[in-house]
């Protein structure tokens, strides 16, 4: 490519690659494994100068965390890397108030910042054809084996795909490599030169040869403090499950018992768009007690939920069989769950949401999350809009 780069890499393997760290003008990628992770689990980390992004390639290539100058932006997550090599997702190895819970082996992949879901289920363990469908499905937990690195002087770009199987049969092969292909996953982090934007594009292929209906979601869990707000432009709350609204659903504080993981999911409807685009988005914002604020974007999607969990550290809420807790940490975080269907499987969406379910053969789904961090008037206004939108809710 003219005045530019481009690099495949083997994010399994770093021995089979010519070099590990790729400079181009400001844009730097280095690909490594940290001591404490498993074998197959390295880390991919690019930088603009500004921004740092550690992409985890083990894991459905999840963002892992970000700084901008130094300053982390995701949360810091309660449980380390797991080896997806070996993983059994439809296990009972976990155990919720000591009995143990099939298809929770989720809880203890939970490391990204942002994470992609599904996709014959995302959202809470159900039975789908006689089958369980773990917590969350199986994408945020499927190993990419190499990733291209693009780069010019104004922009670089990481990409890597990998196939979502039925996950059946062939116990010869690794539990991903198993079954029958359903669908292409194709995934890109873009970072701009001297840009301070993250954008994050997915794209779900149907490669199955039949209808098929990807049921996706996202988790996308930042760094909390005490008195930060999410602000989103929603016409209708309510608290997921049921019950008595919180006083300030909004904003999130520490554990009033740090034994004790506490945690409250906010379902929203109606959301406005809070600036032109000829795409349907959503935007939200997190703001910070020092007025410093994340701008999310997000492709609409019919479930949208915020989140707030703090505390839990070595609770024997979650646990493994022998008792040991698998919060490692607190579970402090808050950020938003979206997803094509809802959580809970109890058709608690946003009807009103454009979206098309079924992709027919050949047919693709893009996503897009873009996050930035406005400033100045930038940031007042976007405030103001979503405050304005907030004071109508009924």
């Amino acid at each position: 490519m003219r005045n530019g780069v481009s690099y495949k890499l083997n994010v399994k393997e770093t021995g089979k690659n010519t070099s590990c760290i790729i400079k181009h003008d400001k844009f730097k990628l280095d690909l490594f494994h940290s001591g404490k992770d498993p074998t197959s689990a390295n880390r991919v980390r690019v930088s603009n100068g500004i921004l740092d992004i550690e992409m985890l390639p083990s894991k459905g290539f999840s963002l892992g965390q970000a700084w901008i100058k130094g300053r982390p932006l995701f949360w810091e997550a309660p449980a380390d890397l797991p080896d997806t090599e070996t993983i059994d997702l439809w296990s009972d190895e976990v155990c919720i108030n000591g009995t143990p819970a099939p298809g929770f082996t989720f809880l203890k992949t939970l490391t990204g910042g942002v994470e992609m879901y599904g996709l014959n289920n995302w959202g809470m363990p159900v039975i789908k054809r006689g089958k369980l469908q773990p917590l969350h499905g199986e994408t945020s937990n499927v190993p990419a084996g190499e990733i291209m690195f693009i780069a010019d002087g104004k922009q670089s770009t990481i990409e890597t795909s990998f196939t979502y199987r039925t996950f059946e049969g062939d116990a010869d092969k690794p539990w991903y490599e198993r079954g029958s292909p359903l669908f292409r996953i194709t995934r890109k982090l873009v970072l701009r030169d001297d840009s301070t934007v993250i954008r994050l594009k997915d794209i779900i292929e149907n490669i199955s040869g039949q209808k098929q209906t990807p049921d996706w979601g996202y988790h996308i869990t930042f760094k909390p403090e005490e008195g930060a707000r999410y602000l989103v432009p929603s016409g209708h709350v309510q608290v997921r499950g049921g019950g008595q609204l919180p006083d300030d659903i909004e904003e999130w504080h520490k554990a009033v018992d740090q034994n004790v993981r506490t945690e409250t999911g906010i379902i929203h409807r109606g959301i406005i768009k809070t600036k032109p685009s000829d795409e349907e988005e959503t935007t939200s914002l997190l703001l910070y007690p020092d007025e410093t604020g994340i701008a999310l974007s997000t492709t609409s999607a019919p479930y949208f939920q915020t989140w707030f969990c703090c505390g839990g550290k070595g609770s024997k809420e979650f646990t493994f069989r022998n008792g040991e807790s698998l919060l490692k940490k607190n579970w402090d975080g808050m950020g938003i769950e979206i997803g094509s269907g809802p959580l809970d499987h109890d058709g608690n969406i946003d009807k009103k949401v454009k979206y098309e379910p079924v992709l027919e053969p050949g047919e693709i789904r893009e996503i897009s999350i873009v996050i930035s961090f406005p400033e100045g008037d930038e940031l007042i206004y976007l405030r103001k809009k979503i405050e304005n939108v907030i004071a109508g809710r009924k």
